[in-house]
């Protein structure tokens, strides 16, 4: 956290550069690795039905905020706003990046054996501090058996 002229505490400012859903993700020195980039809507021949995996990928600058640990909370959501998973909370690090007064971060989560009970639309929403960051569209969609 960094501190307002009155010493009170406040979060860095935040801003997304990307963010998508994909099959797998992963990240080595700085750079992220992303399979099957740019879900957005998902088959299923049975409800309810079961995804194995869906990996959420975003890319977060900030100002001056290295050193901070930024809380998160990752949650998948249905048309009517109901979690269709516990939320996914947690921290993540923002480095300092010397001599540099913007700071990123990439925030990889993995979501395994997502269960659908409905076809419809579905959000994956990523908060921060209470706020709303990112919000990415799933459509499940209901197909024939092959």
């Amino acid at each position: 956290m960094t501190q307002d002229a009155g010493g009170t505490e406040v979060a860095p400012m935040m801003r997304v550069d990307y963010a998508f859903l994909c099959d797998a993700a992963t990240e080595h020195g700085g750079k992220v690795n992303a399979l099957g980039i740019g879900i957005d809507h998902l088959g299923v021949s049975t409800l309810p039905a079961t995804h194995g995996r869906l990996a959420f990928v975003a890319r977060l600058v900030f100002e001056d905020a290295g050193g901070t640990a930024v809380p998160f909370v990752l949650k998948l959501v249905d048309a009517d706003g109901r979690d269709v998973i516990t939320p996914v909370e947690g921290r993540f690090q923002v480095e300092a990046a010397p001599g540099r007064r913007l700071d990123g971060a990439s925030l990889l989560v993995d979501l395994v054996n997502l269960e659908f009970t409905a076809t419809g639309p579905h959000e994956v929403q990523l908060w921060s501090d209470g706020e709303l960051v990112v919000t990415l569209p799933i459509e499940v969609w209901k197909v024939a058996a092959v």
